[in-house]
């Protein structure tokens, strides 16, 4: 039996922040597109996001996924596949030629987007590899505790309480909180040598978030240094300085104690010291999506040194967009997505004027 066939002049994988940011800046350029998105649901990691806002926006880039989410489902050029995966992949003509198979899951509603039902096959003239990165698993630096200390989580699980209106497990109200940075990332030992670059922001404005709940909380940044992460860098620092303990060293274990999770450290020319804290937060690094090897083979795209996506070099008409490339922040991610969206844009455009030249 043939494959159902479905044109379009974008294919765009990956229905998160990147993905959608793509989809709707090709609308705005009157550029049609379909997007796939192997998850029951749009929104990927950001979905999962708290507003980090306190006495004002700290611009974290939260509140963007609804906005896109709210313009993608109005917008008449945007066509919408979720349990979808791309599992075959081969050039056809000036474009592509996408194998889709329906995942298992599939909802329907607002955020949902119509499920794929039956293998299909799409024809495109160009694609927009959207996937994301992938969170370091904290697991994989059993030193630190995690899913063996408790009181320890990683920085994602926190995103995900404080989405919730909780400051840990059971209506926790830690008195003492710590930020463990670089989990995952600037590691020779993992071979993990890049920086992840979005830790230090989201690490610092879910400290602010915690002290704007808890007043009298005393929380503890733990860094090698701290990153610049963006436009309110210069703004923002100065005033976590004062709310916030910043201590220049990288624990070399966290342990139970007696009263919750103990942090081991030692800070330049002095001995190891060892000190308590209720709730101790991991702060995990980005790294290549799961499927980058799998998204290589189907469409040719290269691998940077660190095993990022890139398309650079690759086959014509295939583009990266968002952390996919490299470690980006949810608002970078959006801005990264419309240079991939206006190259595609222009693939199609010309592809267009050269067929009815």
């Amino acid at each position: 039996m043939t494959n159902p066939q479905l044109d379009t002049p974008v294919l765009i994988l990956g229905g998160g922040v990147a993905g959608l940011a793509a989809a709707v800046d090709l609308a705005r350029r009157g550029v049609a597109s379909t997007l796939i998105e192997r998850e029951p649901r749009l929104g990927g990691r950001a979905s999962h996001f708290c507003c980090k806002a306190t006495d004002a926006c700290a611009r974290c880039g939260a509140c963007r996924l609804g906005e896109l989410l709210v313009q993608a489902a109005q917008l008449p050029k945007i066509s919408i596949l979720t349990a979808a995966l791309a599992v075959g992949a081969q050039p056809r003509g000036d474009g592509w030629q996408v194998d889709l198979a329906p995942q298992a899951g599939g909802e329907t509603g607002p955020g949902a987007g119509r499920p794929l039902t039956q293998r299909t096959t799409l024809n495109t003239q160009a694609v927009i590899l959207a996937v994301g990165g992938e969170a370091f698993d904290p697991a994989g630096k059993s030193r630190f505790g995690h899913g063996r200390v408790p009181g320890v989580f990683s920085a994602l699980e926190l995103e995900a309480m404080l989405a919730q209106g909780a400051l840990g497990p059971e209506g926790m109200a830690p008195a003492k909180v710590a930020f463990i940075q670089c989990v995952g990332s600037r590691d020779v030992s993992l071979g993990r040598l890049w920086c992840s670059r979005v830790c230090c922001g989201y690490a610092l404005r879910m400290a602010r978030v915690i002290r704007g709940l808890l007043p009298q909380s005393e929380v503890t940044f733990f860094h090698m240094d701290v990153q610049d992460y963006g436009r309110a860098w210069e703004e923002e620092l100065p005033l976590m300085r004062q709310e916030l303990r910043f201590v220049r060293a990288m624990p070399g274990e966290v342990v139970s104690g007696d009263n919750g999770p103990e942090v081991v450290y030692a800070l330049a020319g002095e001995q190891a010291q060892k000190e308590g804290f209720d709730l101790v937060v991991l702060s995990v690094g980005l790294g290549p999506p799961n499927g980058a090897l799998a998204l290589g083979e189907l469409f040719g795209a290269a691998k940077d040194s660190d095993g990022f996506l890139t398309a650079g070099g690759g086959p014509a008409g295939v583009f990266v967009a968002g952390a996919a490339a490299g470690p980006r922040s949810l608002n970078e991610s959006i801005v990264h997505a419309g240079l991939a969206a206006s190259a595609a844009a222009s693939r199609v455009a010309s592809l267009l004027e050269a067929n009815h030249g």
